[in-house]
């Protein structure tokens, strides 16, 4: 398997697609904190309104979850200094219907890579590529013709 180093574009993609995060994730934090405070100071113990804190709670702790895995995955393409690049066929190209479209290039041995629309667009189905990408996000940094 071979590597090359990370340009400074990708590191400054992976940069804010880490930190980014992270201050949405301490605001919301401090947020939801104080709301739930508040909520369950004001209504005196309500066992009710605590039974719905605890709910809001659990649901808080998965978007927590997620969160931190897409800041860890982006942590560790940034932390390695190296994408991959292997030669892989290319099964399908597919992307999402919703906005903003997200798009993607499915390979073998691979898995579906996200890569931009211009690369997108002169993908063809089976044929061979070289791929340049981040493992952990599955980003496609560049994706050449073989």
């Amino acid at each position: 398997m071979h590597t090359t180093p990370l340009t400074i574009e990708q590191k400054n993609w992976l940069r804010a697609n880490l930190f980014l995060p992270v201050i949405m994730l301490v605001v919301m934090l401090a947020v939801i904190i104080s709301i739930f405070a508040c909520v369950i100071i004001g209504t005196g113990g309500n066992q009710i309104v605590i039974l719905f804190a605890i709910a809001g709670g659990l649901l808080v702790l998965a978007v927590l979850a997620l969160t931190g895995l897409h800041i860890y995955n982006n942590a560790s393409d940034l932390f390695s200094g190296v994408a991959q690049v292997r030669t892989a066929k290319l099964t399908r190209k597919h992307s999402t219907s919703r906005s903003p479209r997200t798009f993607y290039a499915e390979f073998e041995g691979l898995g579906d890579i996200i890569i931009m629309f211009d690369i997108y667009e002169k993908l063809e189905a089976g044929n061979l590529y070289q791929v340049i990408y981040s493992p952990r996000t599955k980003r496609g940094w560049s994706i050449e013709s073989r």
